[in-house]
């Protein structure tokens, strides 16, 4: 989301500004009116903004999106970026219609120096500081991904990055971006950059079939309601058919953009609306903006065309204040304090995200003081970047062009001076806690136990050999340790590293069943297949070991990256998974049915899988019948069917491990998703004559706490997946388990 376009805070001077005057006529008075030798200074600072309604809609939106990314509620509060939309398309539209009733021309040279002067500043800043502050405080590999992720946000691409990379908004897998937020930035960017020159062209159009000028409104309208319809087909579309791109896409985005637009081309009709009728059309905008926040599903058609109540309400909330002298009737959100908030919402909107992602990656547990903490850093920091920053330069003559080469150096204020001095202070204070905080005395964590074990899962096996008994020590030292030890690998690389081995990682792609994908003896009487997700992937190295002394067997993996191996089409950000996926379960199915293996391996992650139809994510029984039916399909071609749980996934390693971090910070916890996907399972391989094969202790005590490393081995490269270096250091204790089970 991006707060790009506000109403100029214009007060009095020796020329009277009225509503109705052309904007652009408007900002090239700016200059003169907040030139040094200016008259009416003082009457031009108590002057309010043109429109105090949108100004209080602003800080409705922001204060939605902040307490959402916060608390996760209200559950619809992202819609506050749709709303930012329609604002955006009204404000700039009526800009450019209004220069065109005054001038016969759009200057597109004007417009553009009013948008970098605007929207540049602020954002570069935000960009530097977060780039910088990611090298002090996340792992390598977070940190040269912020470098990656400002690059494109400066360039306005931040939206087709997060859609490339498959970043789902609300199903977030891996660390969230701390610049993620500016995707809607860059949708309002490549909107205006086609969009002037698209009304320049229709207006040449109808000044020549039309003979005279007049209708520039009409044709505006007319096309942007062509252009809204388009949008909002081909929304539906994408957001049924890739959910993610669709989120983020200017094309599926376009519409709430131009909402606002036709807004603006009938704002001379909209003055007509009674005044008596107003206040009721202003509160069924408000109530409808309200009842988004709440209603609004992410998994249900968002945005097309799950975001039409938040665009439509705050439309009509806009349309009920255009044209009218008196806002008293929305006083809601027309109060002072709203005003205000609006005023410093785009800087709220820019520094609340980072805030927000630095604060989850410098304190491990939250409370009621850190989310008051974050949030009065979130206000601090935003009213002194609007302060020092982005309205002085919005208020400078920088980029106006009628300068005449003058070298008048700019002056300060008091106030200005003032505020700077408060801030360094400020941050005085703070760096100064941060050096006694760091340098205190840790001890070690205290892990507490986690609640019982559900009465269906497996009871906590006692060692099976000194391996186990090994692992079972190092996981205990590794609790109480209060330090990161010298880890080999270390933890950047292996956060920064491929996910498996290359010669496993080139077998796991969807598509054909490739050659090469099978380790031992080719002749070996005994064969073993392993099938599955990434999760199963993960788990060759440590098979390949285990059966490694043992020649009469031999291992093949048909597993696929984000293939889930249950009956029902698993939602991906990755459109060629969810295309592929099918037939590369089909081809599974068959070679297991053609080879009749000894044994079968499944192994799929436990975190929750979002059915493809119906976008939601499938419960504990919905897995069991699906996994049950897959399983139908060669559960006659094989002696044994084995179910390996997966890594329990709590604490995601990129995200809790960084520079400032203690091992504490990545301490998981067997979840209950994961016990609830065990037992589902378990109750399968109960069915079939199976067996479920619990690896949880080779991961956590016997309290279910997780650490992030065994010994000085890393356990896990990301939430999910275990690393390389971790299955060999499993694999003589895997083997003592299916010893122990007379699996092999």
């Amino acid at each position: 989301m991006a707060i790009c376009t506000y109403p100029l805070q214009l007060g009095q001077s020796h020329t009277t500004l009225s509503l109705g005057e052309p904007l652009s006529l408007l900002l090239d008075r700016i200059p003169a009116l907040f030139s040094r030798k200016r008259k009416g200074k003082k009457d031009l600072r108590r002057g309010r903004g043109l429109r105090p309604d949108v100004q209080g809609l602003r800080a409705f939106a922001v204060l939605a999106v902040i307490l959402d990314h916060t608390f996760g509620w209200p559950r619809g509060g992202f819609v506050g970026v749709d709303i930012f939309f329609v604002i955006s398309g009204f404000v700039i539209t009526a800009s450019l219609l209004r220069e065109h009733d005054r001038t016969g021309r759009i200057s597109f040279a004007g417009f553009y120096k009013r948008r970098v002067k605007r929207i540049l500043p602020a954002a570069v800043l935000v960009l530097l500081v977060t780039s910088a502050a990611g090298f002090f405080v996340f792992n390598q590999a977070r940190a040269s991904s912020t470098v990656w992720d400002a690059v494109w946000a400066f360039f306005f691409s931040a939206n087709w990055r997060q859609a490339v990379i498959g970043t789902d908004y609300f199903q977030a897998s891996g660390p969230v971006p701390p610049l993620q937020h500016y995707w809607s930035l860059s949708v309002e960017e490549q909107f205006y950059f086609v969009w002037p020159w698209l009304m320049v062209l229709l207006f040449a159009l109808a000044a020549r079939a039309l003979r005279g000028r007049g209708q520039e409104r009409v044709v505006a309208g007319v096309a942007m309601s062509f252009i809204v319809a388009a949008s909002f087909a081909w929304s539906v579309w994408e957001t049924a058919t890739n959910p993610t791109v669709a989120y983020f896409s200017t094309f599926s985005r376009a519409w709430e953009l131009g909402v606002g637009g036709i807004l603006a081309c009938i704002a001379t009709v909209l003055t007509r609306i009674p005044q008596g009728a107003r206040p009721a059309l202003g509160g069924a905008g408000m109530a409808g903006m309200v009842a988004a926040l709440f209603v609004t599903d992410a998994h249900a058609g968002f945005p097309g065309p799950g975001a039409a109540l938040s665009v439509l309400s705050a439309a009509v909330f806009i349309a009920a204040g255009t044209g009218s002298s008196s806002h008293r009737y929305m006083t809601p959100l027309t109060n002072r304090v709203a005003v205000y908030l609006g005023d410093i919402s785009y800087s709220l909107y820019l520094w609340h995200f980072p805030v927000i992602v630095f604060g989850a990656a410098i304190v491990s547990e939250t409370s009621a003081g850190y989310f008051t903490v974050v949030l009065a850093a979130i206000f601090v920091i935003s009213i002194y970047s609007y302060h020092l920053l982005e309205d002085p330069i919005r208020k400078s003559d920088w980029l106006a062009g009628n300068t005449r080469g003058s070298k008048e150096r700019p002056s300060f204020s008091t106030g200005f001076k003032l505020t700077a001095l408060s801030l360094l202070s400020m941050v005085t204070v703070a760096v100064t806690a941060f050096a006694i905080l760091s340098t205190a005395p840790t001890s070690a964590p205290i892990i507490s136990a986690s609640t019982a074990r559900p009465s269906t899962a497996a009871a906590v096996p006692a060692a099976y050999g000194p391996a186990s008994a090994q692992i079972k020590t190092q996981i205990a030292t590794a609790l109480a340790s209060p330090d990161w030890p010298d880890l080999t690998p270390s933890m950047d690389s292996v956060i920064g590293g491929s996910q498996v081995p290359d010669d496993v990682s080139r077998c796991g792609n969807v598509g054909p069943i490739r050659d090469g994908c099978t380790w031992g003896d080719p002749s070996a009487p005994k064969t073993a297949v392993i099938i599955g997700d990434s999760v199963a992937l993960t788990y060759v190295t440590a098979l390949r070991d285990v059966l490694a002394d043992k020649p009469d067997w031999k291992l093949s993996t048909y597993a696929a990256f984000g293939c889930s191996f249950t009956d029902t089409r698993i939602s991906n950000a990755d459109a060629n998974i969810v295309l592929g996926c099918p037939g590369r379960k089909d081809e599974a199915v068959a070679a297991i049915n053609k080879l009749h293996p000894d044994i079968v391996f499944i192994t799929n992650t436990y975190e929750p899988r979002l059915d493809l139809t119906t976008k939601v994510p499938l419960t504990p029984a919905q897995w069991n019948a699906s996994t049950s039916k897959f399983v139908d399909l060669f559960k006659a071609s094989t002696k044994k069917i084995v179910f390996v749980a997966p890594p329990p996934s709590d604490k995601d390693v990129k995200a809790c491990y960084s520079r400032t971090s203690k091992p504490v910070a990545c301490v998981g916890q067997v979840t209950p998703q994961w016990y609830a996907i065990a037992n589902a399972e378990q109750d399968i391989a109960k069915k079939i004559g199976g067996t479920w094969l619990d690896t949880s202790r080779l991961f956590c005590d016997a309290r279910d706490a997780c650490p992030s490393f065994v010994g000085t081995t890393p356990t896990k490269s990301d939430k999910v997946h275990m690393t390389a270096e971790y299955a060999h250091k499993i694999a003589p204790a895997l083997l003592e388990q299916l010893n122990s089970l007379k699996l092999l």
